[in-house]
């Protein structure tokens, strides 16, 4: 059940953007989602280390899952965050940017 609603959320949030992009494309507002995968948090980290013997294994497969071979980290969704508050973007809106290292895109 808890899966559900989280999946549920996500396609809200995502459907948010892309409608609050088109209605406020006039203002000069542009709006975008991020999608960040597994990035190197408390949260991931207090998963792993819950579990001395099976956290590392936990750990490699998560990593495995990514192609680009690493988890990522807090600088990476940041990054892309700049990217969007910055004039560099100025022709993106209603999207949705994956920061997860390919993991939905590969």
């Amino acid at each position: 059940m808890v899966l559900g609603v989280y999946a549920a959320s996500k396609a809200a949030l995502r459907s948010f953007a892309r409608t609050w992009a088109n209605e406020l494309k006039g203002c000069g507002i542009r709006v975008n989602a991020i999608s960040p995968g597994t990035i190197d948090t408390p949260m991931i980290r207090s998963g792993v280390e819950a579990d001395p013997e099976q956290g590392p294994q936990i750990l490699d497969f998560l990593i495995s899952r990514i192609p680009l071979g690493r988890i990522g980290v807090p600088d990476d969704v940041a990054d892309v965050i700049l990217f969007l508050a910055s004039d560099q973007s100025r022709f993106v809106t209603g999207s949705e940017l994956f920061v997860d290292g390919g993991t939905v895109q590969v």
